[in-house]
């Protein structure tokens, strides 16, 4: 198909911040663990063939049990792999672009624990990569945002219109991906998103119109704010939550 993905969904974290002692992928949301969920996110945009989740290396067995037991009723129309992840998150993706065989098309990074993104949110994203190669998904920014220093002064305050929060997924045409991590490891630095990988090597990154709905779940307030969200899409309720 055209427009299909082959998604890598990074799932590693083991969740801190939520203080549930083990990775929040497994944390369960409206009775279905999150990443499922995701994977029922992705299978309903139709538009993903491929995906290949990343987790820690203890939680391979658990998750392609989990992933073999929920798959025929929520996501049967992807194929799917598990990767080993990394020390950090660029190094599960990594991985996760190692098991790829695609020399072709385009490859969206899609974080495991953001389970609202949507079909919309993808194909906008998808056709803003389409232009340019690279894209991500993006909501301006509601608050002022201020540059403070070491003693805990403001130094100065950004310009709030310039500035957007960036989600996944992130979508590239495969190639340049991995050339942006071809890149890295030729250039080592920290980065916490691929578009960054991408920047740094010399790529433009379009940005397209992501959703406040499409939260990233990692502290308890994110957990009832996305049964919140689930409860919503259950009954049936168009649009996004009040206020958001």
């Amino acid at each position: 198909m055209k427009d299909s993905l082959t998604v890598i969904v990074p799932a590693a974290g083991v969740g801190k911040r939520l203080g549930l002692g083990k990775n929040k992928a497994f944390a369960c949301i409206g009775g279905m663990p999150l990443l499922i969920l995701c994977m029922k996110m992705l299978a309903e945009t139709g538009l993903v063939r491929n995906a290949v989740v990343v987790v820690g290396a203890g939680e391979v067995s658990e998750t392609e049990a989990l992933m073999n037991r929920y798959q025929p009723e929520h996501f049967a129309t992807i194929e799917w792999k598990v990767a080993v992840g990394g020390k950090e998150r660029q190094d599960s993706v990594a991985n996760g672009l190692a098991l790829m065989t695609d020399t072709e098309g385009y490859v969206a990074v899609h974080d495991g624990a953001r389970p609202f993104a949507g079909r919309d949110v993808f194909l906008r994203t998808l056709e803003k990569a389409r232009q340019c190669g690279s894209a991500i998904a993006a909501v301006p920014v509601k608050n002022t945002i201020k540059v403070t220093d070491s003693d805990g002064f403001v130094v100065s305050t950004l310009e709030r219109s310039s500035l957007c929060a960036v989600q996944t997924p992130q979508i590239f045409e495969v190639n340049i991906l991995r050339k942006a991590y071809a890149y890295l490891k030729e250039h080592p630095f920290a980065v916490t998103d691929d578009a960054s990988l991408a920047e740094a090597a010399g790529y433009p990154v379009a940005v397209a119109e992501g959703s406040y709905e499409n939260i990233k779940v990692t502290t308890p307030e994110d957990l009832l704010l996305a049964e919140e969200i689930l409860r919503k899409r259950r009954v049936g309720g168009a649009g996004e939550l009040p206020g958001k």
